[in-house]
C-alpha cells in the first residue's frame, strides 16, 4: 500500500481532509496514492507529512521484510 494512503487511513482521514490540512489538492493526493504521479517535490512532501503528522522519511521509507 502507498505510504501516504497508509498513514491517511491509519488516521481515519479522507483524501479531502488531508487536502484541507496539507494544502495539497485532493486530486493530486489521489494521483499520488494510485501511483499516477510520482516523485512529488520536497515542498509537497513536507506539506503532506505535516498534514499526516509524520516525518517525510516515514513517507519515503519502504517497508522491508526482515
Amino acid at each position: 500500500m502507498n505510504k501516504i494512503k497508509f498513514y491517511r487511513i491509519l488516521r481515519n482521514m479522507t483524501q479531502q481532509q488531508l487536502a484541507s490540512l496539507s494544502g495539497i489538492s485532493q486530486s493530486y493526493i489521489n494521483e499520488l496514492e494510485r501511483g499516477k504521479k510520482k516523485n512529488p517535490s520536497k515542498k509537497t512532501l513536507d506539506k503532506l507529512a505535516k498534514g499526516l503528522e509524520v516525518s517525510v522519511s516515514d513517507i519515503l521509507l519502504e517497508e522491508r521484510n526482515i
